[in-house]
């Protein structure tokens, strides 16, 4: 709407606009100004008011704590328990288990039965019923976020309050489903890859076994290692001190002659350990080594099994593995529109438009040279014509 000012204020357009020019610029035209802010203003409020309203609603859950194979690894050795890296590891996992729930929830799979569940085609209106723009359209009102405490929250926006409760309890169920078939293909292979390797072990000891009485009836000889190991302790021990007498002569070599005190009594050292080790039978070494082999066999099996009846279990069992900390509410009252930004945006925003246009007009339009440019123009058209 254009009002036509008849005020007789005077703006000097040879001078640089000044902060007097603007509140007289306003002053001549405020009956303009404020009009056209009114009607903004009511268009605006009735446009909120003609707005669908949106409910909110949100669930959470938590990543269950590892009790699988994992679990059982770590404690089958106290070596992996005190690797360093385990506690890191664990917390890492949270969070990588959070990330898992996040790729599940985004996936086409999960969209598309949320599409089917709740007929989102018609409910979205989209005409055509494409899968795609549904697809578009569901992402644009739901939100998956993982919390500072590594839980994960969906948040579901619709225009009734209780199918949003209902879809955003229905995303978990989805979570728990999908979470349990690949908990369980997982399982399955893990399972699959233990009894493998359990039996290469059973094999691979069976061998050593005969390996060891086929030695022991062609050679009518066996070292073995008393009921605390002292024996085979012992001989590891020997070969362990002849290594660092070598190590020791070696260095002493580098510094001082063949002749040198220290270096001659090492030397005498060295040999003796040597005509020790020369007194072990290469035949007894030899069934040691097989008799080692046995024991490595026993306890490769003894660490193979209980994974292996782990993982049986894993496969099998199918209960929830999502822990769910808040369920889903119908909400009590809208989320958006937010009407009075809405209305506050819109309102400044027209009025900042109608207050650039008038200083643009009277300071730049009206001013000598666009006016000298102007009959310029129209001078040189009359010519023309």
């Amino acid at each position: 709407m254009i009002v036509n000012s008849n005020n007789d204020s005077k703006i000097d357009q040879s001078k640089p606009a000044s902060l007097k020019s603007y509140i007289l610029i306003i002053n001549k035209w405020k009956k303009f100004i404020i009009i056209n802010f009114l009607i903004v203003a009511v268009v605006s409020v009735i446009s909120s008011l003609i707005l669908p309203k949106w409910y909110k609603s949100t669930a959470s859950v938590m990543p269950p704590a590892n009790t699988g194979l994992l679990n059982q690894i770590g404690g089958a050795s106290s070596l992996l328990r005190n690797l360093s890296i385990g506690p890191k590891l664990g917390g890492l996992s949270d969070r990588m288990g959070a990330y898992n729930y996040m790729a599940i929830l985004k996936s086409r799979t999960a969209m598309e039965d949320m599409i089917n569940k709740f007929d989102l085609m018609k409910v979205y209106e989209i005409s055509d019923t494409s899968v795609e723009k549904t697809i578009l359209e569901l992402e644009n009102n739901v939100n998956f976020n993982i919390e500072d405490e590594d839980f994960l929250t969906i948040t579901v926006w619709d225009k009734n309050p209780n199918r949003a409760a209902e879809m955003a309890n229905y995303f978990v169920e989805i979570l728990n489903k999908m979470s349990i078939q690949f908990a369980t293909y997982e399982a399955k292979n893990n399972r699959e890859f233990i009894e493998m390797r359990l039996n290469q072990a059973k094999e691979d000891l069976t061998s050593a076994e005969n390996n060891l009485r086929d030695y022991f009836e062609k050679h009518k000889i066996l070292i073995a290692p008393d009921e605390k190991g002292s024996g085979l302790a012992a001989f590891a021990e020997l070969y362990a001190m002849k290594v660092k007498k070598e190590i020791e002569l070696a260095i002493l070599g580098k510094t001082f002659s063949k002749e040198n005190d220290f270096y001659r009594k090492t030397e005498l050292e060295l040999n003796a350990i040597e005509n020790k080790v020369k007194g072990i039978p290469e035949r007894g070494i030899e069934s040691l080594r097989l008799y080692r082999e046995v024991l490595i066999q026993q306890k490769i099996i003894e660490i193979l099994f209980p994974l292996y009846e782990q993982a049986k279990i894993e496969e099998q069992k199918e209960i929830p593995i999502i822990v769910v900390l808040d369920k889903a509410k119908p909400a009590e009252k809208k989320d958006k529109p937010k009407r009075s930004i809405l209305v506050l945006l819109i309102c400044s925003g027209c009025l900042a438009i109608t207050l650039f246009s008038i200083f643009s007009y009277e300071i730049f339009w009206k001013s000598e040279n666009i006016q000298d440019i102007r009959r310029a123009i129209k001078s040189k058209k009359t010519s023309m014509d």
